[in-house]
C-alpha cells in the first residue's frame, strides 16, 4: 500500500506539471502527445514479462528496480534544457513502472488472507487513489513557484515510500513466489 501510494503519487504529478514542463522546454503539442505515448510503449510491451519473471523469482527486486527508476528519473527531468530528452529518460521510467506494478500486485495477491482479496485490492488501490490525490493538489501549487519543484517532491515521496515499504515488509519482498511455495507445500 506504501509503495503503491508513492507511485500513484507520481501519476498525479505528472497528471497536472508533465504539458506545462515540457511546454516550458519549448516542446509543442506533438512532442508531448509522443511522450505520453512512449510510457505506455514499456508498460504494455514489458510488464507481462516482469509479471512471469516476478512469478519465477519473487518480487523484491522488481520492487527495488521499479521503485528507483522512476524517482531517479524524476530527479534526471530536472536537468533537461532539451526536450526531446524526455523521450528516451520517459522509457527508463516506464520501464520502472513496468517492473514495480506487477511485483506489487503479485505481494497482495500472494499475501491477501483467503475470503477478502478483494478488500485487499480495494484497499491497495485505494492507497494508490490517496497519493494521485494528494499529489494532483500539490504539484500545481509546487510549480508556480518553479517548475522543477513537483519533481524534486516526487521523487522524494517515492523514494521515501520505497524505503518505508521495504521497513515494514522486508521478509514479505523476499518470501518465494507463489508457485514455488506451492511446489514445495506438496513435498
Amino acid at each position: 500500500m506504501v509503495i503503491n501510494a508513492g507511485g500513484y503519487f507520481a501519476g498525479g504529478t505528472y497528471e497536472v506539471i508533465w504539458s506545462l514542463f515540457l511546454q516550458k522546454l519549448g516542446a509543442g503539442l506533438d512532442l508531448i502527445g509522443l511522450t505520453f505515448a512512449m510510457f505506455g510503449l514499456p508498460v504494455l510491451v514489458l510488464s507481462p514479462f516482469a509479471g512471469r519473471l516476478v512469478d519465477r523469482r519473487g518480487s523484491r527486486m522488481f520492487i527495488i528496480i521499479g521503485s528507483i527508476l522512476p524517482a531517479v528519473m524524476g530527479l534526471a527531468y530536472t536537468r533537461i534544457s532539451d526536450p526531446l530528452l524526455a523521450i528516451p529518460m520517459i522509457l527508463i521510467e516506464a520501464t520502472g513502472f513496468a517492473m514495480l506494478n506487477p511485483a506489487l500486485y503479485a505481494v497482495v495477491a500472494a499475501n491477501s488472507p483467503i475470503g477478502r482479496s478483494s478488500t485487499a485490492q480495494g484497499i491497495f488501490g485505494a492507497a494508490g487513489t490517496v497519493g494521485f490525490i494528494v499529489a494532483s493538489l500539490m504539484a500545481g501549487y509546487l510549480a508556480e513557484m518553479d517548475i522543477r519543484y513537483p519533481f524534486y517532491v516526487f521523487a522524494a515521496v517515492m523514494l521515501a515510500t520505497f524505503v518505508l515499504a521495504m521497513a515494514i515488509g522486508w521478509n514479505v519482498f523476499r518470501r518465494p513466489p507463489a508457485a514455488a511455495r506451492v511446489a514445495t507445500a506438496g513435498v
